[in-house]
C-alpha cells in the first residue's frame, strides 16, 4: 500500500544552481538535493525540479496515478509509471520515506547508540582535525587570529570576583567561526571555572519534547568529556515529562559536540569538568500561541526544573546557549543575495536579540522575535529562550557578533559570543 501511496519524511530541499543558471534564470541544469535534517538518513538524492514536483504529492494521500495526473495537469505530458516507481524506490532505500522500512531502520540505530558507552564524536575529520596534535594546533590558531580573542592569560582555580553563570557560544562549522568561539571560551578560562557545563545545543531536526537529554560521556580526539549523572538525575525527577525518549538526534548533531571540544580543548588535564547535554527545540510561537498549550507547558515545566536543579546543586553550574543567530539569502529562501542594506537590517534585529539576551529578559526575547516573526530565521531561540528563562544571571554583555558567508556569498549565517553574570 506505502508503494502506491508514498509518504515523504520531513527533509530539506537543497537547490543546486551554476552560476549561468542564477544569472539568466534558466531552469536548464537546476536540481535540488534532499538532505534529512536529523542525520538518521546520511544519504543525499539529487533531484530534478519535475521530480521535485511529483515528490510535494508523496503525502500518503495521493496514489501514484494521482501524482501522474497532477503531472500531466501542469507539464502536459505524461510521467512514466516506471519512472515514477523509480523515484519511490530510491528515496525508500536512502530512508527518506515514512514508512515502515524507516522505522525499522530508526528503531536498529536508536538499539545501536544506546548500546554504546559514550557518544562518538561525529564530525571528527570534517569540521576539525581528528589527531590531537593538529587540533590543538587549529584551536590555538582560533585564539590567535586576527578575528579571535587572544590566547587566554591562565586558567583561574581560585575565587574570582566574576562568576559566568551562563554563556553564548556560535554552534557554526568551526571552519568559518571559530575564532568567534574563543570570545567566549577565553571569558570562561579567565573567571572562576564551572564544575558542570549544562550545554543547551540547537534541535535542528526537532522534538517531539521540546527537549533532549542524552547520559553520556562525549569523545572527543583530546579525550572523553564526562557526562554528570547526578545533576541530570536532579533534572530528571523535576522535570515531569520525557527527557530521554529521542536519543538519536544526538548521534549526528554537532551543537553539543563543538563546545564539548572547546570545553576539554581550555581545560583537559587542566581541572576536572563535567557537561550536561541537552538539545533544544521549539518556535517563539509555543510560547505565544494558544493551540501549543501542551508545548508550552513542557517549556515551562523544563525550564523550571533547569532553574531548580542550578539552584540546588552545590557545585558551580554554567549553561551554555550553543546557538547562531540569522540565515539569510538564497539557501534560505530569500530570492535574492543580500546587499548592504539589507545586512544592516539583519544586524540591527539580531542586535536587539542581545540587548535582550545582556538583560536577561526572556519575556523580551519572546516579544522581540515575535515582533518581526521571526524574519531573519535565527537559528537558536529555544536554547537562548531556555538558558534566558532558567538561568540565575542578572546582566551580560556581547563579546563578538560575526557573520559567514555560504553559497559563494548568496547566503549570510551570522553568530555571537556573549556572557551573563
Amino acid at each position: 500500500m506505502s508503494n502506491d501511496y508514498p509518504k515523504l519524511r520531513f527533509l530539506e530541499a537543497i537547490p543546486l544552481h551554476s552560476e549561468n543558471d542564477l544569472q539568466s534564470g534558466s531552469e536548464n541544469g537546476v536540481a535540488f538535493a534532499l538532505r534529512d535534517p536529523t542525520g538518521i538518513a546520511e544519504s543525499i538524492v539529487a533531484v530534478s525540479a519535475e521530480a521535485l514536483f511529483a515528490i510535494q504529492f508523496f503525502d500518503g494521500q495521493h496514489s501514484l496515478l494521482d501524482i501522474r495526473a497532477e503531472f500531466m495537469r501542469v507539464f502536459g505530458a505524461f510521467l512514466p509509471e516506471e519512472k515514477l516507481r523509480h523515484l519511490v524506490a530510491e528515496l525508500r532505500q536512502a530512508h527518506l520515506l515514512d514508512d515502515g522500512a524507516f522505522q525499522d531502520y530508526k528503531t536498529q540505530l536508536e538499539r545501536q547508540m544506546l548500546a554504546q558507552p559514550f557518544r562518538k564524536a561525529a564530525h571528527a575529520g570534517t569540521s576539525y582535525p581528528a589527531g590531537p596534535v593538529r587540533l590543538r594546533e587549529q584551536f590555538d590558531s582560533f585564539y590567535r587570529s586576527p578575528q579571535g580573542a587572544g590566547m587566554p592569560n591562565g586558567i583561574m582555580n581560585g575565587p574570582a570576583k566574576t562568576k559566568v553563570l551562563a554563556a553564548v557560544a556560535p554552534h557554526i562549522d568551526l571552519r568559518m567561526g571559530g575564532p568567534c568561539y574563543t570570545f567566549t571560551y577565553r571569558a570562561l578560562a579567565e573567571t572562576e571555572p564551572a564544575d558542570i557545563y549544562v550545554i543547551l545545543g540547537t534541535g535542528h531536526s526537532g522534538l517531539l519534547n521540546c527537549f533532549s537529554c542524552l547520559p553520556k560521556d562525549f569523545e572527543t580526539p583530546l579525550g572523553m568529556v564526562k557526562h554528570d549523572a547526578e545533576f541530570i538525575d536532579d533534572l530528571r525527577r523535576r522535570h515531569p515529562h520525557e527527557l530521554f525518549a529521542e536519543p538519536l538526534p544526538h548521534r549526528t548533531e554537532h551543537t553539543i559536540e563543538f563546545q564539548t571540544v572547546f570545553l576539554q580543548h581550555l581545560f583537559g588535564g587542566r581541572r576536572n569538568f563535567a557537561i550536561v547535554p541537552i538539545l533544544c527545540s521549539y518556535a517563539y510561537p509555543m510560547l505565544t500561541d494558544a493551540r501549543f498549550a501542551r508545548e508550552k507547558k513542557i517549556i515551562t515545566d523544563f525550564t523550571n526544573a533547569l532553574h531548580a536543579t542550578i539552584a540546588a546543586s552545590k557545585r558551580r553550574v554554567c549553561v551554555i546557549a550553543s546557538v547562531d543567530f540569522s540565515h539569510i539569502g538564497q539557501r534560505y529562501g530569500d530570492p535574492q543575495p543580500p546587499d548592504t542594506a539589507f545586512m544592516q537590517r539583519v544586524s540591527d534585529a539580531d542586535k536587539r536579540l542581545l540587548a535582550d539576551i545582556a538583560a536577561v529578559n526572556a519575556t523580551a526575547f519572546v516579544e522581540t522575535t515575535e515582533r518581526i516573526d521571526d524574519r531573519y530565521r535565527v537559528c537558536g531561540f529555544a536554547p537562548l529562550h531556555t538558558m534566558l528563562a532558567s538561568t540565575p544571571a542578572k546582566q551580560g554583555r556581547t563579546l563578538k557578533y560575526d557573520h559567514g558567508f555560504v553559497d559563494d556569498g548568496r547566503s549570510v549565517v551570522t553568530f555571537a559570543s556573549a556572557v551573563l553574570y
